[in-house]
């Protein structure tokens, strides 16, 4: 008689049983793993937040800079003295506290001696000399009233150089407190486009979560000429400036 533990049918039946065994144990790890996984993904939405401010600017530097030249070095140096002693007083008489005006250095340039070597001067006269007087002021009404005054300069023989950084007659305007600014100018753009995140939300009928990143983005500063001010050396300034804040947040949907 045949023992049926020892019969190969038997064994046979044992062996494909525990393949079976562990191959759904193995299928259900994997597809536990594959729920757990599909269940820790997020829906998200990206959007952008705009927020514009006008603000005015609290701060003005003005730069006057000055230009004279001679063939004489003493000549040229005495008339950039007086010109720079004009633009002083036409300064404390408009108003501005010294502790407000700081004289830049005089700069010489001998044309003569620069091109020595390199073939004849054609320049006109030998020496170049310049200097400035720079304005940093908060009394901005003050400056813009100044500003249409300088003709005084120009009766007295004071020609302002409009060639430099600054020019003759371009105050630069500023915000000097736009780190101030900066808290509330994000956290309206971060309103705005938890806004705008609903809006696409209500439409897939769900609704917004938490802030799952952000980045700030660009923040721009314009002039009420619609001037882009936010480079160190724009061409124009003007005293009433339109701050844009744009940044990109991605929301939770749940």
């Amino acid at each position: 008689m045949v023992d049926p533990e020892n019969s190969p049918n038997v064994k046979a039946a044992l062996i494909v049983g525990c393949c079976l065994l562990i191959g759904l144990t193995a299928a259900g790890y994997f597809i536990g793993r594959g729920t757990a996984r599909f269940k820790s993904e997020v829906r998200t939405v990206t959007v952008k937040g705009l927020v514009e401010k006008e603000v005015k600017a609290d701060e003005a530097v003005w730069t006057l800079s000055l230009k004279r030249a001679s063939d004489d070095l003493r000549d040229v140096h005495a008339r950039i003295s007086a010109d720079r002693d004009a633009v002083l007083a036409f300064l404390q008489k408009q108003g501005f506290d010294n502790d407000e005006i700081v004289r830049q250095p005089t700069r010489t340039v001998d044309k003569l001696a620069r091109e020595f070597g390199q073939g004849q001067n054609t320049e006109r006269f030998r020496y170049l000399v310049s200097s400035a007087i720079v304005l940093r002021t908060t009394k901005i009404e003050l400056v813009q009233k100044s500003l249409g005054s300088t003709e005084e300069l120009l009766k007295a023989g004071v020609i302002l150089d409009g060639e430099r950084e600054g020019g003759a007659a371009n105050p630069r305007y500023v915000v000097a407190k736009f780190n101030d600014l900066r808290p509330q100018l994000l956290a309206d753009a971060t309103k705005n486009a938890r806004t705008i995140a609903q809006q696409f939300a209500n439409d897939s009928g769900v609704s917004v979560g938490k802030i799952h990143s952000a980045n700030q983005g660009s923040i721009q500063i314009f002039g009420s000429d619609g001037n882009d001010e936010s480079g160190p050396y724009s061409p124009t300034s003007t005293p009433v400036k339109k701050i844009r804040v744009v940044s990109t947040f991605e929301f939770e949907l749940r």
